[in-house]
């Protein structure tokens, strides 16, 4: 819910979900280490009353709707940045939850001896995969923001009555242990349940809650950057690892390792080649297909770690080691991967020490449920392991190719950061600028190509027609405004007294338009770049009350083929519509292999009274297919010839469909194919009209609402 409150502030990118993870993990370690040291040095009685008084200023202190003081300018560290915002709203609230785990089982087993604490550790995570998984498809659909805030303040005053009435039970006892030595059958039996963990062991504990941190994090990256920042990609891959939670210390009988140790080496193989692969794979087989090395790899990480816990008198130490494990995972991945490798590296590193974890089950079982394995197996266990040691090279070698920058045939520069991997790529005399694994942008090399008009930006295209319209009926210079810089192609079609100011939120992407592109420095007009998020920074404008405004605003950023849903809601169509000038044009990139944004844009049209021009440009050698929305009320420009020439139809019936900041789904949007279906694509607009919006659903143009409900 926090993610969702702050994702526009922060340019709407998947490293918004992860440092939220990142921190909530880093807080779970924090509040374990309180309930651990509440075990070891406080009696029940002592650590109730201080308990009590933490449930009492979080109460007091309680923010979950993060102030607009706390917004961004747009230029801070995103890191950083949001660690601040979460600090300052939801950081003491969730202190105290993260302390209830291990807290409320310290008490539970204190107050009821005999009876396995563990259960309700299954039991709370049950709780919170009911609530990931209601979340995205009945609280996000059926609640906006601020009344899910208000609910959920509502719960933690609940919350917190509950958690003072279990600690009110141990009132009586006056150490931890009372109720064992009142019933220890014998000095003997308490010997042999209360040895302490040995240094391995613990070393152990926090490897596989590491290894099960970095590979739901990893794998929460890869869907997230290929196509969008949302929910349901957050919430998928936490509710299969919350899963194997669940499973594992509930119902421990259900991880077998002859089931979940081969997923885990088939698997590993499949995910290596959707890394290499991924552009030309499907979106339901991605998903998929990491989503079950995510939940195979999580089980033979949780199933480990179950069947090496301690006795219950050790509960707080082993799950402080597990939160450890699992804020050092978070760390690794958010902070410390996007400086030491240059590609999602991280997800490698996770496969290949879920590999070495299934490596040494085999060759070393160890826990209190093992059995010997009978000779005739052996043969067989050493076969598998073999396998193993094959499948480990593969991953291996899939991440030294990625390592070597000698791997992509005429790499330029590759770089990443929180914001994505960036690259630049020359061959055959075309320099292209590359975002995840998607083109951004190119450039002919020599100086008499490199201001041509190519790529996404092309006459026939939606740019071609957007600014050759607009130079058909006035001939007055232009004012744009671009979000996203890439690198820099619009500014070819700047003529001598055009103004074009790109906004771009990363920038490692300004580095590469400066240095390793010139369409910037020999544009024919004047080019500013504004570092910060697009949104942001004509928001600020707008508050600023700057008068300023544009002739075209285009909407063209994107981090691979991720949408930044943040741009496409009705909020920031109200941003873009005061800094468009009232015959200006809003024009919107639409093009992408997984989402098919058609009917957001065409309800923002509706609603706003614009009419929507969409144009397709598919090249002669059908390598380049993009797809540009035009938005205006400027009936000359509706009219011009460049618009009626390539102006495509709508496909008749499209059903709008709204986006705001409070609801943005995409299930409805997704196309689960390899891409667009061209073919088809195109025979349905041979078949189609020019959509009369007043025959859409009923709405109107002229007087719609951006803030009334369908």
């Amino acid at each position: 819910m926090i993610a969702r409150f702050i994702l526009p502030w922060f340019g709407g990118t998947a490293a918004v979900w992860t440092t939220c993870m990142m921190f909530f993990q880093t807080l779970l370690l924090l509040g374990y280490l309180y309930a651990h040291l509440m075990r070891r040095f406080a009696s029940p009685r002592a650590t109730w009353l201080l308990h009590l008084g933490l449930l009492l200023i979080a109460a007091a202190t309680l923010s979950v709707v993060p102030g607009d003081s706390l917004r961004p300018s747009g230029s801070e560290n995103l890191t950083l940045g949001i660690i601040g915002v979460l600090g300052l709203t939801i950081g003491v609230p969730f202190f105290v939850l993260s302390s209830t785990g291990p807290l409320i089982q310290a008490w539970q087993s204190s107050s009821h001896r005999g009876q396995s604490p563990y259960r309700l550790y299954a039991l709370s995570n049950l709780g919170s995969i009911l609530a990931l998984v209601t979340y995205p498809f009945l609280v996000e659909r059926y609640f906006s923001m601020n009344s899910q805030a208000l609910f959920w303040t509502i719960g933690f005053y609940c919350f917190s009555i509950t958690c003072c009435w279990s600690g009110w039970q141990t009132l009586h006892l006056k150490n931890w242990s009372e109720a064992e030595n009142a019933n220890a059958k014998s000095l003997q039996e308490r010997r042999l349940n209360l040895s302490r963990p040995g240094l391995v062991v613990t070393l152990v504990w926090f490897v596989l809650a590491a290894t099960a941190s970095i590979i739901l994090l990893a794998t929460t990256n890869l869907l997230c950057q290929e196509v969008a920042s949302i929910p349901f990609l957050w919430i998928l891959p936490l509710s299969l690892y919350l899963l194997s939670f669940i499973i594992c210390f509930d119902r421990p009988a259900i991880y077998q390792r002859l089931i979940f140790m081969p997923l885990v080496v088939g698997g590993a193989i499949v995910a290596v080649g959707l890394v290499h692969l991924g552009l030309f794979t499907g979106l339901a087989f991605q998903i998929i297909a990491l989503s079950t090395v995510c939940f195979s790899a999580s089980m033979v990480c949780h199933g480990e770690l179950e069947r090496s816990k301690p006795p219950p008198d050790y509960l707080t130490g082993f799950y402080l080691v597990v939160a450890f494990g699992g804020a050092a995972g978070g760390i690794f991945v958010c902070i410390l991967a996007p400086q030491i490798f240059t590609g999602f590296l991280e997800f490698h590193v996770g496969l290949i020490v879920s590999l070495l974890v299934v490596l040494c089950a085999l060759i070393w079982p160890t826990g209190q449920r093992s059995k010997p394995i009978a000779p005739s197996l052996k043969f067989l266990k050493y076969g598998a392991a073999m396998s193993v040691f094959v499948v480990l090279a593969i991953v291996l070698s899939s991440a030294v190719y990625f390592l070597d920058p000698s791997y992509q045939e005429g790499l330029i520069f590759r770089g990443r950061n929180e914001y994505g991997l960036v690259s630049v790529v020359e061959k055959d005399g075309y320099r292209q600028f590359i975002n995840g694994r998607v083109e951004h942008g190119g450039q002919k090399v020599g100086a008499e190509k490199e201001m041509e008009h190519i790529s996404y930006y092309v006459p026939e295209s939606g740019v071609g027609v957007a600014f050759e319209s607009h130079r058909e009926i006035s001939d007055d210079s232009l004012n744009v405004a671009v979000l996203g810089l890439g690198a820099g192609a619009m500014a070819t079609w700047l003529e001598p007294g055009d103004r074009m100011v790109f906004y771009e939120i990363n920038p490692m992407v300004v580095d590469i338009a400066e240095n390793h592109f010139s369409f910037l420095r020999s544009s024919k007009g004047e080019t500013r770049v504004k570092l910060g998020d697009g949104r942001l920074q004509l928001q600020n404008e707008m508050e600023s009350g700057k008068s300023e405004r544009y002739d075209l605003i285009f909407i063209d950023a994107f981090s691979s083929d991720s949408i930044p849903i943040h741009l496409l809601t009705a909020e920031c169509f109200k941003i873009y519509l005061d800094r468009l000038k009232p015959d200006g044009v809003l024009v919107a990139h639409i093009t992408n292999r997984f989402i098919d944004l058609q009917p957001v844009i065409l309800d923002h049209s509706l609603r706003n009274g614009l009419t929507p021009i969409l144009v397709d440009y598919h090249s002669p050698d059908g390598k380049l297919k993009t797809r540009w929305v035009l938005m205006t009320k400027n009936e000359d420009f509706k009219k011009s010839e460049k618009v009626k020439s390539l102006e495509n139809h709508w496909t008749k019936g499209l059903v709008p469909v709204q986006w705001t900041d409070d609801y943005s789904s995409v299930a409805a949007l997704l196309n689960w194919s390899v891409g667009i279906d061209i073919k088809k694509m195109n025979a349905d607009l041979e078949d189609s009209k020019t959509i009369n919006p007043a025959e859409v659903d009923g709405v109107g143009r002229s007087d719609a609402n951006v803030d009334g409900e369908d």
